[in-house]
């Protein structure tokens, strides 16, 4: 189900039973995004910035560069404001894509995060944190609850 790729960015390919714009939805609202990765506030609009909150861990920030109805690409930021999470300047360059496909009689999800590679030091704990957050958009199509930061 999850594929990460230990030599080069995180990457994971998930099989998910969800029609295409139902699976790519989760990606552009603060809505979506706060159903499987944490409380989101902000725009999911192309220059939007969507603000996932983490608790007394700070926030997370990207910028939305793309929304396409088969992809999604996100450019970490600190946003005005915020109080950004420990490994947030190690996300500074990296973008975060994803691409959905129809699949069967659902949907292939594509994720990226180019640039989280083995050479950051946050790379065992972003791995571990990708690796839950991506079972937990399995579990909210599956189940019809993820496992967002704060659930």
């Amino acid at each position: 189900m999850t594929d990460t790729t230990i030599a080069g960015d995180f990457t994971a390919v998930l099989d998910l039973p969800a029609a295409p714009e139902d699976l790519i939805a989760l990606f552009t609202s603060p809505e979506g995004v706060s159903r499987w990765w944490g409380p989101t506030t902000g725009d999911g609009k192309i220059g939007g910035v969507l603000v996932i909150s983490f608790g007394e861990h700070g926030q997370n920030a990207v910028r939305v560069l793309q929304t396409d109805p088969g992809r999604v690409v996100w450019e970490p930021v600190v946003a005005d404001g915020s109080t950004p999470t420990g490994h947030t300047h190690e996300w500074l360059g990296t973008t975060i894509e994803v691409e959905v496909r129809a699949a069967g009689e659902g949907a292939q999800l594509h994720f990226r995060h180019r640039g989280l590679t083995p050479k950051l030091a946050c790379w065992d704990d972003c791995v571990a944190g990708w690796n839950h957050f991506m079972a937990s958009i399995s579990s909210l199509l599956r189940t019809g609850s993820g496992h967002p930061y704060g659930s």
